[in-house]
């Protein structure tokens, strides 16, 4: 199992949770099966008047070299940042800044659904008032209103529940529950894993509810990722 590195795996009086973290209904579609083969780029027929001597050749190389290097990279004429996207808001002056490569699935008033590239990884984060001053206490009444909504089946704790305090300005506890689960898809059920974290400010009693997930497909990128979002919103 690939923690992540914040500590989120993946109560209180019960919050309700919203439908949006189906992962049927809010994954993006999965990526293709294979990769189409390149386009063909014509150029044995062009006729050149004068054959390139090495000296010249090398500069040419040089130069594409460099202007590769400062070019964007594009896919089917979009261009693919490579770094950090803008801060998404959630809700409550809470906002989450995600990975590269990640992008925004779905919202609703108080939480957003984000996914990797090819849909291995996926993290739903609410924010909402904690119903108590107990972080685990909180993160084990969310779980239990979560799954028995969202759609997981077979949880499994893999951990107990691990706490951690923060020093960031808009959360001060942490704790979080590693889990395995299947989730149905059109597919067929697919086992995934992940961590269950809570977020707590102890000065208002606002939280936020994190359920990072990934299939056998994702990459240990996938769990970085995870933390560096949730660092995000600290």
């Amino acid at each position: 199992m690939t923690t992540l590195s914040t500590r989120p795996a993946e109560a209180a009086a019960p919050v309700q949770l919203t439908d949006g973290f189906h992962l049927v209904v809010d994954a993006p579609p999965p990526a293709p099966t294979h990769t189409p083969p390149p386009g063909h780029y014509p150029g044995n027929g062009v006729r050149v008047g004068h054959r390139l001597g090495p000296i010249a050749i090398a500069a040419i190389i040089g130069v594409v070299i460099l202007i590769a290097a400062a070019t964007p990279r594009t896919a089917r004429g979009v261009v693919i940042k490579l770094t950090a996207a803008d801060p998404i808001d959630i809700a409550q002056g809470i906002a989450i800044t995600p990975a590269p490569g990640w992008t925004l699935g779905n919202r609703g008033p108080n939480w957003v659904a984000l996914s990797n590239a090819d849909t291995s990884a996926q993290m739903r984060v609410a924010v909402k008032p904690a119903g108590g001053s107990d972080v685990v206490a909180v993160l084990q009444a969310d779980i239990n209103q979560y799954t028995s909504s969202s759609g997981l089946s077979n949880v499994k704790n893999l951990s107990t529940p691990s706490t951690k305090t923060l020093s960031g300005a808009n959360f001060q506890q942490e704790a979080s529950i590693d889990y395995t689960a299947d989730v149905p898809t059109p597919q067929g059920v697919i086992p995934v894993i992940g961590t269950f974290s809570e977020l707590l400010n102890t000065s208002n009693q606002q939280s936020v509810f994190i359920d990072f997930r990934q299939d056998s497909n994702a990459t240990t990128q996938a769990a970085s990722d995870g933390a560096m979002m949730i660092n995000s919103m600290l």
